[in-house]
């Protein structure tokens, strides 16, 4: 009876595991899919308004207005790294791969309310973790526009 009961335990931690993986990457996958299309930026410490537009070519098209009244834009390729946790993305001004001194690193991942939040890094690294505060001047939280 010991042993059946250790067999079932074991049995049902190999399934929790395996429902937890295959939302991870579906998740993941949905990033892929989810992250083409038209996005506007929210207010941020960096920018007043913007918006990002991300192709199915690895393309993106970034618009931004900062509180000072300039404005920016920046076209480039990105990429997604989906085996990692959290996912990262680079974006490469030009294209991609690109110069490890104007490119941006940063996480990404898909919010309860279907926007996305972009966490890029000031000192050339990927990010760990995404902030509190969703406001910072490397904190993107985009709404899909189209």
């Amino acid at each position: 009876m010991k042993n059946f009961k250790t067999f079932l335990c074991i049995v049902i931690i190999f399934v929790f595991a395996g429902t937890i993986y295959a939302q991870d990457e579906l998740v993941k996958e949905d990033i892929t899919k989810l992250i083409v299309g038209k996005w506007e930026i929210a207010t941020n410490k960096r920018a007043v308004s913007g918006d990002i537009t991300f192709d199915e070519n690895g393309k993106y098209d970034m618009n931004e207005k900062f509180h000072d009244g300039s404005g920016s834009g920046t076209k480039g390729g990105f990429e997604l790294n989906c085996k990692t946790s959290p996912v990262t993305i680079k974006l490469c001004p030009g294209s991609c791969p690109g110069s490890e001194w104007t490119n941006s690193f940063g996480i990404i991942q898909i919010l309860e309310d279907g926007k996305l939040e972009i966490r890029t890094s000031p000192d050339g690294n990927y990010p760990t973790k995404f902030p509190e505060d969703k406001t910072g001047k490397y904190s993107l939280i985009l709404t899909k526009v189209e």
